[in-house]
């Protein structure tokens, strides 16, 4: 993994974060409707701004279901330089009735997300690109632990030379925080995202962790969404 820091992009965040580092295999945790894929998005669309393509790979949510929440922002898939892997359930009931997924989840994304990358790192005209698995909590849940394991090995070697960002992103609480800290162990970077209950106002409320990240103390970033995605709510309230 190279040292080279590139800033995320997010103004306030970026004060505190000087940047990521190429290869860096980002895992990204959250609670349901806490905001860690629209963040994900978010970054994907604003490095697909300076010219970074990506190869996608969703599992569980079809292209037409992201493409809606892109939408909502005003981020169009269809002029995003993204190679789209739609490997969700209803995706590849249309491609085979006779495709098995269940016990070989991971051969099915290996498959599929290796040889793209390894496509385009051959390719010198893509001088740099990121990689997304959304969600590594639909292949655990399909193949075991140890296979899944396997794979992230194996995904954290063919990154390498890629001068991108590799995002992983898993739904907290679901696999207990043994095989989170699994993940997170064999992650260069970890984000959380947590909602939180506001016993005044009786509303939710939703903040960014800073779990792991070489360089940088934990912080917490109370945020909101904007009309450009994710966005701290204001600095004086970031812990």
């Amino acid at each position: 993994m190279s040292r080279e820091l590139i800033p995320i992009g997010i103004p306030v965040i970026d004060e505190f974060i000087i940047g990521i580092p190429r290869d860096a295999l980002i895992l990204i945790i959250g609670d349901p409707g806490s905001g860690f894929t629209t963040f994900m998005h978010q970054l994907l669309v604003t490095r697909a701004k300076t010219g970074i393509p990506a190869i996608y790979t969703s599992l569980d949510r079809p292209k037409s279901e992201i493409h809606h929440d892109l939408a909502t922002f005003g981020w169009k898939l269809d002029v995003l330089p993204w190679q789209f892997n739609d490997l969700s359930p209803s995706a590849r009931q249309k491609q085979s009735k006779t495709l098995q997924w269940e016990g070989d989840a991971v051969n099915i994304v290996s498959h599929n997300l290796f040889r793209k990358i390894v496509e385009y790192k051959g390719d010198k005209s893509i001088p740099a690109f990121d990689s997304v698995v959304n969600t590594v909590t639909y292949m655990l849940i399909q193949s075991s632990l140890k296979s899944v394991l396997r794979f992230l090995n194996e995904y954290s070697k063919v990154i390498k030379g890629s001068n991108g960002w590799h995002f992983l992103t898993m739904v907290r609480g679901v696999h207990g925080h043994d095989v989170e800290n699994i993940f997170s162990h064999y992650s260069d970077v970890v984000l959380e995202f947590a909602m939180t209950l506001n016993t005044e106002t009786r509303l939710y409320e939703r903040v960014l962790g800073i779990k792991k990240l070489l360089g940088v103390d934990s912080r917490v970033f109370p945020i909101e969404f904007g009309k450009q995605g994710i966005r701290p709510i204001t600095t004086s309230k970031i812990q």
